[in-house]
């Protein structure tokens, strides 16, 4: 193996494990992507409690070694963390919005998880399959497999769905965008990895993280939509 190849195999290891790193491995009593019907507030004794327990230690936020099943005020602080990290009402209570944002976000660890897999996958463009992906293709081919409703459009169409999200906010799963081509014009787009880090379908590399502050993509950085 040259030089090179074994630089860009380390990185890939390193982003890997950095990711990997970030959130615990799902527990198996996770629900990923189930909500209840049920607004769960502190106080409260029930599997439901378990279930959100257990993703919000899968996303980083529940912190204590055991799951319970009681919502006392470990369990709403991990809430109210929870919900400032994603610009919701920092009530501590678990109202359907809350829990449809935990439910998409544990969708999309376990999403990023799968992307790693596709590392050095070649680029291809209008690739939206295994065999090759342009930056936009990659996107529909994770959405689509992952369950996310997805349409198959261009990084700058991409743009313009979602809620727009500051880079200071960005979590696992955002959709980070750039302007390759032309300065002001969106032509690329990624999945925001976590600690500074993206994965994306370039020319040079295939499928690979890049960091998002580099000397080459931190200037053309265009902004984060959170679509999901």
């Amino acid at each position: 193996m040259t030089r090179s190849k074994q630089i860009i195999v380390s990185a890939a290891i390193l982003v890997s494990v950095t990711i990997n790193s970030l959130i615990p491995a799902p527990p198996a009593s996770a629900a990923s992507a189930s909500t209840s019907s049920m607004t769960l507030t502190q106080g409260m004794t029930s599997s439901s409690v378990s279930t959100l327990q257990s993703n919000l230690k899968t996303l980083g936020y529940f912190t204590y070694p055991t799951i319970t099943g009681y919502f006392g005020t470990i369990t709403a602080q991990a809430v109210k963390d929870y919900q400032k990290a994603y610009l919701l009402a920092p009530t501590g209570v678990v109202d359907t919005a809350t829990q449809t944002s935990i439910s998409h976000s544990i969708k999309k660890r376990l999403l990023l998880d799968d992307a790693m897999n596709f590392v050095h996958v070649p680029y291809l463009w209008g690739g939206a399959t295994p065999q090759g992906f342009d930056c936009s293709g990659f996107i529909y081919y994770m959405f689509q497999k992952h369950g996310i409703p997805a349409v198959r459009t261009t990084s700058q169409e991409l743009y313009n769905t979602g809620s727009s999200v500051s880079q200071a906010n960005l979590q696992l799963g955002d959709l980070v965008f750039f302007a390759i081509a032309s300065p002001g014009v969106i032509d690329h787009v990624g999945f925001y990895l976590g600690n500074g880090q993206f994965l994306s379908a370039t020319r040079s590399a295939g499928i690979y993280p890049q960091s998002l502050t580099s000397s080459y993509w931190g200037p053309k950085y265009m902004g984060a939509k959170r679509v999901y």
